[in-house]
């Protein structure tokens, strides 16, 4: 087959052996490499380039050694964006906790360097937790340390339980500058009231005094049907609130059973209509619940076959993976391949940001059908944005 360069046609084999000889590289870029600074564009969360991205992963779990915290290592962070193609992780820290410092940095670092976004979450859900002055000192650290990087979101209040108006949205104002005060760009993700499940009553009075403010949802499945919930945050949406779901499960709001499969497909149905990102609940052991991604003879730094996944585990991997939009181009040295989903429907503005699908073939010029996988291997990627510009692709 002849392969299309700028207009000039030579043979794969040629274009390939002049790309290994002179080292050229288009370069691997990673996903928050494409897509940059978020920030919050009326309802919706944006890249850079003001598109609607719509960001999904995993929450660690901030309790217990060996089926908890122990999974905060550079290790599993690797495994659950290169293997699970996480976009975001929620990182929880509990306050009076047994987390120590030096591994949530290890967490954020990691993922920095995996080019994935990380919510840094202030985790007490206290009623009692009236005070911001801990949680301003906490992202004060965090914000000192990281705010040059786009990667990094704050949520300063997990699932409170007290008043919007006279309690959470005074706290959440004072940490929020606080933060502002170093990071004037990165989201802030704010809790609302009844354990973040009331959206609308946050959006109905929202904070205006900071901009990129986003505000979360939690819901468990098998407690919580979306036909219930779901409307809550479509008039948070219509009120021009973006909504981030920061924690959700596929079992009862105790984080035990039952597992309601069915109701967590319709979230995931209704979060994909409108465009909106989520975190699961969680990264940990079945000793510890129904919310339990891995048995207990899982390894806390990964890998994660089959063998040790929860069939909830499974699931949720299976939406995670297969919602995965990453950079589709390239031709690294030393025979190092790109990675890249093998949804070929979903490929789309991957090269250029145009929205337009690219167009995919094997490297002896057969075009791959439209919603097949691809098999690992070596593929022509044609940019659909200037179709006198294709690169190659490893899967």
């Amino acid at each position: 087959m002849r392969h299309i360069v700028k207009g000039q046609l030579i043979s794969v084999a040629a274009f390939i052996v002049a790309v290994w000889l002179c080292g050229i590289s288009f370069g691997q870029q990673t996903f928050s490499g494409i897509h940059g600074q978020l920030s919050v564009k009326g309802s919706h969360i944006v890249d850079q380039n003001g598109v609607i991205l719509q960001l999904h992963g995993m929450s660690m779990y901030g309790w217990t050694s060996t089926c908890g915290y122990d999974f905060y290592n550079a290790s599993a962070i690797n495994h659950l964006a290169q293997d699970w193609h996480c976009t975001a992780i929620r990182m929880p820290y509990q306050p009076n906790g047994s987390i120590a410092m030096s591994a949530i940095d290890t967490v954020i670092e990691a993922c920095i360097a995996n080019g994935i976004y990380v919510i840094v979450d202030w985790h007490d859900g206290s009623m009692n937790c009236l005070s911001p002055a801990p949680a301003s000192a906490f992202f004060k650290t965090i914000a000192t340390s990281y705010h040059s990087y786009p990667n990094i979101m704050y949520e300063p209040w997990n699932e409170p339980t007290c008043d919007w108006l006279t309690v959470i949205k005074p706290y959440m104002e004072t940490v929020i500058g606080v933060i502002r005060a170093i990071d004037s760009s990165n989201i802030v993700i704010c809790g609302n009231p009844a354990w973040d499940q009331q959206p609308q009553v946050a959006a109905a009075d929202p904070i205006k005094d900071f901009k990129n403010i986003a505000y979360s949802m939690h819901y468990y499945a098998a407690s919580y049907p979306v036909a219930s919930f779901g409307p809550g945050i479509t008039t948070a949406m219509n009120d021009s609130c973006a909504i981030f779901v920061t924690e959700y499960g596929t079992c009862a709001n105790s984080g035990g059973a039952p597992i309601d499969l069915t109701e967590a497909a319709a979230w995931y149905s209704f979060l994909d209509k409108n465009k909106i990102g989520s975190t699961n609940w969680g990264v940990e052991c079945k000793d510890v619940g129904g919310a339990a991604c891995f048995t207990q003879n899982a390894s806390t730094t990964g890998p994660w076959p089959s063998s040790v996944m929860t069939t909830e585990g499974a699931f949720v991997e299976n939406y995670i993976d297969t919602s995965y939009r990453g950079p589709a181009v390239g031709v690294l040295t030393n025979g190092q391949k790109i990675q890249q989903r093998a949804n070929v429907a979903a490929i789309k503005g991957l090269l250029t940001g145009t929205g337009a699908q690219a167009s995919i073939y094997t490297i002896n010029g057969v075009r791959c059908s439209a919603g097949g996988k691809l098999p690992n291997g070596l593929y022509i990627v044609r940019d659909p944005g200037n179709s006198a510009v294709t690169r190659l692709m490893m899967r």
